[in-house]
């Protein structure tokens, strides 16, 4: 009886455990549906539109934005009345304190995000109508928290597109000031990233995500501190190389070097912008709130 009551202990303890385990992963695989949830109920993007965009709207575009933007039924606006307007060409650089709303409006800009309210224009045209598929098409952007691929640098710059051009591979290389770190490398263009880039450095890994941008051959090029991790004179390069690229340029940026050579300084603050300046009188007045003068490379 002894030996058969131990037996059954056994069983019963095997059981109970088994129990729990499965228990725990109900509760696991509670979680994953509720991230799944949040694609799976979403609305399919609409990415073909009624406008066709024609050859004068890619070579040349202008943005209108007039967006207000919250994440959620009763909650704050994140952006509210949110309203500038870039030129074709033109390059503005857009600042303001952190929290106050400059990476979401750089979401709404790719079309990551559609606004609660208004909307962004391209060449008087609303994307909606042209369609996010189009639109993206003609937009190049770095975000912050953007990531490589595991495979080679020039895949991740090509994008692992099926037939890559080199050429532009090299030349966008070259644009991102990346050309000579990789020729350093014992296997050149081929050097694998690593997992998610970790064989790369934080200011290499930021250059081959605004080579990747580059070589889409972009007539809309966001960047959202894109330049955070370069020290002062790659940051000078890369700003000056794509300073000669066609193409409307919008930078979040803090870093005077990067703001100043935009030729327009939009001030964010609590979802609204503030005021529009040219980088000078930003500078002045940085320096007059700080009381001490900001660094800029002159070049």
């Amino acid at each position: 009886m002894l030996i058969a009551f131990l037996a059954y202990k056994d069983q019963f303890a095997q059981k109970a455990i088994g129990l729990i385990d499965k228990f725990s992963d109900v509760k696991v695989l509670d979680v994953h549906a509720d991230r799944l949830s949040d694609i799976v109920l979403t609305e399919p993007e609409s990415l073909v539109g009624t406008v066709k965009l024609d050859a004068e709207l890619n070579a040349a575009p202008r943005l209108e934005v007039d967006v207000s933007f919250r994440y959620a039924d009763g909650l704050p606006l994140i952006l509210d009345g949110c309203k500038f307007e870039v030129s074709s060409g033109e390059c503005i650089a857009v600042v303001g304190p952190s929290g106050c709303g400059k990476s979401t409006l750089v979401r709404i800009l790719v079309g990551i995000l559609e606004p609660t309210a208004g909307s962004v224009r391209l060449g008087g045209l609303d994307v909606r109508d042209i369609g996010l598929e189009a639109y993206r098409g003609v937009i190049g952007a770095v975000m912050q928290n953007d990531d490589l691929f595991a495979g080679t640098i020039e895949e991740n710059i090509a994008f692992f597109d099926p037939s890559p051009d080199i050429e532009r591979v090299r030349s966008s290389a070259c644009l991102a000031a990346l050309d000579k770190d990789i020729e350093g490398m014992p296997m050149k263009y081929r050097t694998p990233v690593g997992d998610m880039g970790s064989a790369l450095s934080g200011g290499q890994k930021q250059r081959v995500l605004l080579a990747r941008a580059l070589y889409r051959s972009p007539r809309i090029l966001v960047l959202d501190e894109a330049t955070s991790h370069l020290d002062v004179i790659s940051e000078r390069a890369v700003n000056q190389a794509v300073s000669g690229i066609h193409a409307t340029r919008i930078f979040v940026a803090h870093r005077p070097d990067t703001v100043t050579s935009a030729d327009r300084v939009i001030v964010m603050g609590n979802g609204r912008i503030e005021r529009c300046c040219s980088p000078g009188e930003w500078l002045e007045s940085i320096r007059s709130s700080t009381g001490r003068a900001v660094a800029v490379s002159v070049v």
